[in-house]
C-alpha cells in the first residue's frame, strides 16, 4: 500500500507533480498545503481542487492524522525559513516522514531529529570511466534561459508522449523531485566536490552512459538545470556554468531551448540558437515559449516572475512564429505538432527502435 503524502508549501511551479500525481512512486498524493496568503489556485483544473487546502485547515482539522509524509519544497522566490518550523515539529511529534529538497538540508537538519529523506544525486558517489563514452541512443537536451521557464513541465509532457508512443523513453530531470515519480536526476550541487572541471565532465558523461546500459531505452531526455546565460550583473543566473559543463559530457541529438514569455522576432531566436552553438555546441531545434515572464525589480534587484493570460500567449506569441518551431506546453495543438516532429526528425538520422 502506498504511503499518503502531502506537499508543502504548495505553488505554481508544483503544478507538474500534481498533473502527473498517479505516477508517483511508493506515494498517493492527498494534500497540497498552501500557507496562508498565498495564491488559492481558484482557477486551476477542477480535478485539482479536491487535493489542495489551506495551512489554516490542515491544522485545524487535525489533517495530519490522514497522512504519512510529507514533501517540503523551496519556492524560487524569497521566503522566511521559519515557515517550516511548525510542520516538521509536527512531523517529528507524529512520527511523519519526511522527504526535502536538497536545497532544504540545512534547514531541516536544524529542525527534524528525524530520520529524513534528500532527494538529491551526489556527484561524489560516480565513478568516471576513462575519457568521455559515445551516448548511443538519441539524446534530446532541454535548455532553459533562466529558471522558472516550465523546463520541468516540458521534461514530463515529452516523456509522456514517447511512452504514450510506445518509446521507452528515459528522463534524466534538471527537477529532484522528479525522483518520486521514478525518474533520474543530475547531481544536485557542483560546489565543494573538489572536482577540476573536466572530472565533472567525465562524472556526468559516466552518469548518463550508465544510465544508459542499465535502461536501455530508445531515447534519453535530458534536462538541464539552470540558465543558458546570466541574466545581469545582480543576477548571474549561475553564468550559465552547468548547462556549459554537461554539454560538454554529451553531445545532443536534438535540443529545445524553453524562453520566457514575450515578443520574440526570428532575428531574436536566430541569435540565441547562435548564442547556444557557439557556447555549448548545441544547434536548438524548437523553441519553447513558456507562459512565465521574467521581469527585473531595479530596487530590490531581484527577479518577479508573472503568467501571461493564455489567449495572449497562444495568438500572439506562439502562432506568429510558428516558422521557427515554437510550442508552448499550454498549447496541446503547438505541443503535439512539435513532438511528432521530433519523433520524425530522429526516425530520419538517427537510429530510434
Amino acid at each position: 500500500m502506498r504511503q499518503k503524502l502531502a506537499i508543502y508549501p504548495f505553488f505554481e511551479e508544483l503544478m507538474p507533480i500534481m498533473r502527473h500525481k498517479n505516477k508517483i512512486r511508493d506515494y498517493e498524493l492527498v494534500y497540497a498545503i498552501i500557507p496562508d496568503g498565498w495564491e488559492t489556485f481558484s482557477e486551476s483544473d477542477e480535478s485539482f481542487l479536491g487535493y489542495i487546502c489551506s495551512e489554516e485547515k490542515f491544522y485545524s482539522e487535525n489533517l495530519i492524522h490522514s497522512i504519512d509524509a510529507f514533501l517540503l519544497c523551496l519556492p524560487i522566490f524569497n521566503i522566511n525559513y521559519s515557515l517550516y518550523h511548525r510542520i516538521t515539529v509536527l512531523a517529528e511529534k507524529h512520527g511523519k516522514q519526511i522527504i526535502y529538497v536538497f536545497e532544504l538540508e540545512p534547514v531541516i537538519r536544524k529542525l527534524f531529529m528525524g530520520q529524513g529523506i534528500c532527494l538529491r544525486t551526489e556527484i561524489a558517489d560516480i565513478t568516471p570511466q576513462t575519457g568521455i563514452a559515445s551516448i548511443d541512443v538519441p539524446v534530446i537536451m532541454i535548455l532553459g534561459l533562466g529558471e522558472n521557464c516550465e523546463k520541468w513541465d516540458l521534461q514530463l509532457e515529452l516523456c509522456d508522449f514517447f511512452h504514450h508512443k510506445g518509446y521507452r523513453a528515459t528522463l534524466i530531470s534538471s527537477n529532484p523531485i522528479s525522483q518520486l515519480l521514478g525518474y533520474y536526476t543530475l547531481p544536485s550541487s557542483f560546489d565543494n566536490s573538489g572536482l577540476t572541471f573536466s572530472q565533472h565532465v567525465q562524472k556526468i558523461n559516466s552518469f548518463i552512459k550508465k544510465i544508459e546500459i542499465k535502461e536501455n531505452p530508445d531515447v534519453i531526455i535530458l534536462g538541464v538545470p539552470g540558465g543558458i546565460l546570466k541574466y545581469s550583473h545582480s543576477v548571474p543566473n549561475g553564468y550559465g556554468y552547468i548547462p556549459f559543463l554537461i554539454s560538454n559530457a554529451v553531445i545532443p541529438d536534438l535540443s529545445i531551448l524553453s524562453l520566457y514569455s514575450g515578443n520574440y522576432t526570428e532575428q531574436q531566436l536566430k541569435e540565441i540558437q547562435s548564442t547556444c552553438y557557439y557556447r555549448f555546441g548545441a544547434e536548438v531545434n524548437y523553441f519553447h515559449i513558456s507562459k512565465k515572464v521574467c521581469d527585473y525589480d531595479f530596487e530590490t534587484k531581484k527577479l518577479n516572475y508573472f503568467s501571461v493570460d493564455h489567449s495572449y500567449l497562444i495568438e500572439n506569441i506562439i502562432r506568429p512564429l510558428e516558422n521557427m518551431n515554437t510550442f508552448s506546453i499550454s498549447d496541446s495543438w503547438s505541443s503535439q505538432k512539435v513532438f511528432e516532429m521530433i519523433i520524425l526528425e530522429l526516425q530520419n538520422n538517427v537510429a530510434i527502435v
